[in-house]
């Protein structure tokens, strides 16, 4: 099999929306949508045809140094490939092949936890690609709110009955200025080099869009009439993605996220539904994570480099995977 490399003006977003949706890997992050708010520009790998998607890989890709690039973006943790079907290792091993061929710079790019074990087994076949294991951590939550409960750390219960003596109030919102403000000035200043300002402006994008197919909530922990913090939280079928937060001084010392997060996990509770963490490999922030009683779950990142690179691109790089890691 050979995997025919498109353009994004050549993909029918009927199409492709219907395909991924209906995928065995399905995640809000494929959707054209998203990746229209999320990257400079994509294309993608589709067999065998561009009217019968069978197996599609979103690619995106930006111009740098005169070299067309492919990259992981800003809130978009990882891609990789979609089938209805099964997946089989000679169709891992042929999308490899085309990726590497079609490619000379892969700065990163991230395949699903459900593509795992198979780009792991292949991994061996491709010398000129980095691999490399990263984690998420996902919380289940089809059991009652007490069993979800009696598996956070003991650490964790403290800090969520801490949170409850603060007498937060939840409001859930559609405005996402707050949660932007909040970023800005308790977080933007301890990431290194900064944070690309164009990164706001993608997320203001992405929420948009995101509330007009329904797929986002933004939870916030307010007291005496005042944000203190919030979460942007992403549903697609079954699974919810944690995907942005912050948090004041107040908000920190009253552990107003771990409020916002247990409260979410009560009402969800019992529902057949996976909480994607959206984990960074930061150790502090895993930990966090992991003490709502998550489970680590692996998936594979990839990079090729036969371009040099300018320093500024590497410092970009560097300050947008920092904004990621909050």
């Amino acid at each position: 099999m050979t995997p025919i490399l498109v353009n994004r003006s050549q993909i029918s977003d009927l199409l492709w929306n219907n395909h991924i949706q209906r995928s065995q890997q399905s995640v809000v992050y494929a959707y054209s949508f998203y990746l229209d708010s999320v990257c400079i520009e994509w294309k993608a790998l589709v067999w065998p045809s561009e009217e019968d998607y069978q197996v599609v890989m979103p690619l995106p890709v930006r111009t740098k140094a005169g070299k067309m690039i492919v990259y992981q973006p800003l809130f978009c943790q990882y891609l990789g490939l979609f089938t209805v079907n099964s997946l089989t290792s000679p169709q891992v091993e042929a999308f490899l092949t085309s990726l590497s061929s079609h490619f000379s710079y892969i700065s990163a790019y991230s395949f699903n936890p459900d593509n795992y074990r198979l780009v792991n087994i292949g991994s061996f076949r491709f010398n000129e690609l980095k691999f490399q294991e990263q984690s998420t951590y996902y919380l289940r939550l089809g059991h009652d709110y007490s069993k979800i409960y009696n598996h956070y750390s003991k650490d964790r219960q403290r800090n969520v009955e801490r949170s409850r003596r603060y007498n937060w109030t939840l409001e859930q919102s559609t405005d996402i200025n707050p949660l932007i403000h909040l970023f800005k000035e308790n977080h933007a200043s301890r990431i290194f080099g900064g944070v690309n300002p164009d990164a706001y402006a993608r997320l203001q994008l992405l929420f948009e869009r995101l509330n007009l197919h329904e797929k986002a909530e933004i939870w916030y922990a307010v007291k005496e009439g005042r944000i203190h913090a919030g979460i942007l939280l992403v549903r697609n079928c079954n699974r919810i993605i944690y995907l942005f937060n912050a948090a004041d001084k107040i908000g920190r010392s009253g552990n107003a996220r771990t409020f916002l997060l247990d409260c979410y996990f009560k009402v969800h509770a019992s529902k057949p539904m996976i909480f994607d963490f959206e984990s960074p490999e930061v150790s502090s922030i895993a930990s966090f994570y992991n003490s709502f009683g998550s489970i680590e779950n692996s998936y594979m990142m990839i990079r090729k480099n036969q371009l040099v690179f300018p320093f500024r691109q590497i410092q970009e790089w560097r300050r947008n995977l920092m904004l990621k890691t909050r």
